[in-house]
């Protein structure tokens, strides 16, 4: 660790733990957010403060003029913060530049850095509407990166022809990890310790200035006449784009007709496939067993009762249409067998078949099994396209995202999405749906680990789940999982791996630092009852 002038740094500190706890309070006060994780980043080292910010004002704002106005002090406070920061951590014996230099390079920083950590922060907003794992892994990494190649921009005027310090780079991961662990301990422990936390963080923080500002200043230019930082970030451009080519292409199952289904009167079992799945009809397989499976289609039935192929954008339904076609076909399927069903659902068909069954409790339903739940929708909203509302220009950089993937996946989480549309709609509903009961209906939920880096650390209390060491999506046409399905639907009592629960446990908490934050348009989620007597009215 570089040794700080004792009076500046200890300004420098002040400066950091102050801003730290100002949020922390702040939000225990005023905010939506049910504990302030965010608060430990309020001071650190550009571009992550940049970042902090930035999903704030995602879910911050009601009008673009109030956006514009969030993005203009944004660029003034985080510029006039970095140039104080970097004042106060300048090395000793070295010439420091004047106030009014170090205050444009960081307005100039900020801009930049906001510019890069747009898509990333857009992406997480859309995330807390419809969590899938998928996407989370490409914005924050992505996210991550730009944070290792802008950082040099707020210090030195030679940041385009210098090499990124290693020890920069080091520092910077550093702080990821250390507000990583702050906000993890902020989300899981009381105000109080969590308090102590933030201004930890915040001293941490100051360290950190005084690190990345030591190390550039002390990297002599490049003699090669390249420009390094450029380069990178041109690079960075790239990995970005096919980063978030390969969440959005992977944020779906693609799922084609099964094996020939055994001819046994089994017990009648409906596969549920997620959002953008494919089906091309006839009989299907996926279970060890005498089980006599039928899946459902997002087309709805034939004329002769069987389900009819579809194509991904079928997925792309409104939830109130999908649960009607939901019941239609578990009661069709109970009727030709005389049996009642169990039900095995992925992604969105287990939030179809969930609803459905909050929504008429009297269908003839034994068990459900969630793989790859979607254990807490509609965590924030954003309003129609063209209408002002809370997250009004999020919406429309989601939009835009949401055309740009368009040729590589069928995941749309802009507005113009019917399902998304719905989920949005539905918010304060859907939030705590997933946990639920069903009188009469035994249910397990199949968790991905990788999905914890979506799912708030409060949800799904109460839900019989095991733990997979896997991705999103997919559960239903690995084997070993289908035999773990299997046993839970033949009565057998099943078991999770201990450590990949406290694994899934950890994930979570440590997520919750880079995910948005509950801002004033985020909705309140109902109760059980509540919730399913408004879609018991709606299914009316």
């Amino acid at each position: 660790m570089p040794r700080a002038r004792r009076g500046p740094f200890t300004v420098l500190a002040s400066v950091c733990v102050g801003a730290n706890l100002l949020e922390w309070a702040l939000v225990e006060v005023f905010s939506a957010s049910p504990k302030p994780a965010l608060a430990p980043q309020a001071s650190a080292v550009a571009p992550i403060a940049v970042f902090h910010d930035l999903r704030w004002i995602a879910v911050g704002h009601n009008s673009w003029l109030s956006f514009i106005v969030e993005i203009a002090a944004m660029l003034a406070g985080r510029g006039a913060l970095a140039a104080v920061s970097v004042g106060l951590a300048w090395p000793a014996g070295r010439p420091r530049p004047s106030g009014a230099r170090l205050f444009a390079r960081g307005v100039a920083s900020t801009a930049l850095a906001a510019v890069l950590l747009v898509p990333s922060a857009s992406l997480l907003f859309g995330l807390a509407v419809v969590p899938v794992s998928w996407i989370f892994l490409a914005a924050v990494p992505a996210a991550v990166l730009v944070v290792l190649v802008v950082h040099p921009v707020a210090v030195s005027a030679r940041w385009w022809r210098q090499t990124v310090p290693v020890r920069a780079i080091a520092w910077m991961l550093a702080s990821f990890a250390v507000l990583t662990a702050a906000g993890a301990a902020v989300a899981g422990w009381p105000a109080w310790a969590g308090a102590l936390v933030v201004a930890g963080a915040g001293l941490f923080n100051a360290w950190a200035w005084v690190g990345v500002v030591y190390a550039v200043v002390d990297r002599d230019p490049w003699r090669l006449p390249v420009p390094v930082v450029p380069v990178a970030l041109v690079g960075l451009v790239a990995l970005v784009v096919g980063g978030a080519t390969l969440g959005f292409t992977h944020a779906h199952p693609r799922v084609t007709a099964g094996h020939a289904a055994p001819s046994g009167p089994g017990q009648p079992v409906l596969v549920v496939s997620g959002y953008g799945s494919t089906y091309g009809g006839g009989a299907t397989s996926l279970l060890p067993g005498d089980f006599l499976e039928r899946r459902f289609s997002y087309r709805g039935l034939g004329a002769d009762g069987q389900p009819l192929p579809y194509g991904s954008s079928d997925t792309v339904k409104t939830l109130g249409t999908l649960d009607k076609m939901m019941a239609e076909q578990v009661t069709a399927l109970a009727i030709a067998t005389g049996r009642p069903v169990d039900v095995i659902a992925e992604s969105e068909g287990s939030l179809v078949a969930k609803t459905t069954l909050l929504a008429e409790p009297s269908l003839p339903v034994t068990a459900l099994v969630m793989a790859s739940p979607l254990l807490a929708p509609g965590r924030t909203t954003y309003p129609q396209a063209g209408a002002p509302g809370w997250g009004e220009a999020t919406g429309a950089v989601m939009t835009l995202i949401g055309r740009a993937f368009k040729s590589v996946s069928p995941v749309d989480l802009s507005p113009r999405s019917a399902f998304v549309n719905s989920v949005n709609e539905n918010a304060s509903v859907l939030q705590d749906a997933m946990s639920c009961p069903l009188s009469g209906v035994r249910q397990l939920a199949l968790l991905p680990l990788a999905d914890a880096t979506v799912t708030p650390p409060d949800a799904g209390k109460g839900l019989p789940s095991v733990v997979l060491a896997s991705f999103h999506g997919g559960q239903l046409e690995n084997p070993s999982d289908d035999r773990l399905v299997a046993a839970f639907l033949d009565g057998r009592q099943v078991k999770g791996n201990r450590m990949l629960s406290d694994a899934y446990q950890a994930i979570r908490l440590a997520s919750v630092a880079w995910q948005v934050p509950g801002g004033p348009g985020s909705p309140s989620p109902e109760s059980c009852a509540s919730a399913a007597q408004v879609l018991a009215a709606r299914a009316s």
